[in-house]
C-alpha cells in the first residue's frame, strides 16, 4: 500500500530519497542500507518511523482536531510574537499555530527510517525495553531518565527536540 503524505507519513519516498542522499556521505552505512531497500521497504521502513513519532511526548495540540498525524500542531504559550518558524501567532488565543509540517519533521521520519534500514544497536533495544542498568564482564552501564526517550536517531533526536515535551523552542 503506496504512503500518503499527511495521512500515514510526513515525507514521500521520492522527497525521503532525496533528503538522503543530500545530507549523508555516499560511504554512510545508513545511506548504503537505505538506498540498497526497494521502495517497498521504504515505505514500510518510513511508516515503522512515522509510528515512533506519533508516540512521542509532543508539545501542543493537533491543528486541526480530524488530522490524521500529529503535525502540525497549536502551541499555547503566554509569550507575544510574530510569524516565524512555520507557526502563525494568534494574540487571542495566546498560541502559535503551525500553518504546515515543519520540514524537520519529514527529515527526522527520514532519519529514523534509515536507523531502521541498518538496524538498531542492542544497546539503543535495551534502552526502548526500559532496561537502566547492564554488566558485561566488567563494564557497566547505567541509562539516564532522559536517554530514556530515544527515538533510535541521534540526528532525528536534535531535529525533534524543540517539539518534545521535555524541550523548549521551535526547529
Amino acid at each position: 500500500m503506496a504512503l500518503t503524505v499527511g495521512t500515514d507519513t510526513y515525507i514521500s519516498v521520492a522527497d525521503a530519497k532525496t533528503y538522503a542522499s543530500a545530507n549523508h556521505l555516499s560511504t554512510d552505512a545508513k545511506l548504503i542500507a537505505w538506498t540498497a531497500l526497494s521502495d517497498t521497504d521504504k515505505e514500510i521502513v518510513l511508516r515503522r518511523a512515522m509510528q515512533i513519532i506519533e508516540n512521542l511526548p509532543i508539545v501542543g495540540v493537533k491543528s486541526v482536531t480530524t488530522q490524521a498525524l500529529q503535525f502540525p500542531r497549536v502551541i499555547y504559550t503566554e509569550v507575544d510574537g510574530q510569524y516565524e518558524y512555520g507557526f502563525a501567532y494568534s494574540a487571542y488565543s495566546h498560541s502559535y499555530i503551525q500553518t504546515s509540517v515543519p520540514a524537520c519533521v519529514g527529515q527526522a521520519q527520514t532519519e529514523i527510517a534509515m536507523q531502521f534500514a541498518v538496524g538498531v544497536s542492542k544497546r539503543l533495544t535495551l534502552q526502548r525495553q526500559g532496561v537502566t542498568q547492564y554488566s558485561i564482564g566488567g563494564l557497566s552501564e547505567t541509562f539516564s531518565k532522559s536517554s530514556l526517550l530515544s527515538i533510535l536517531s541521534e540526528e532525528a533526536q536534535m531535529l525533534l527536540n524543540p517539539f518534545l515535551a521535555t524541550s523548549t523552542g521551535v526547529c
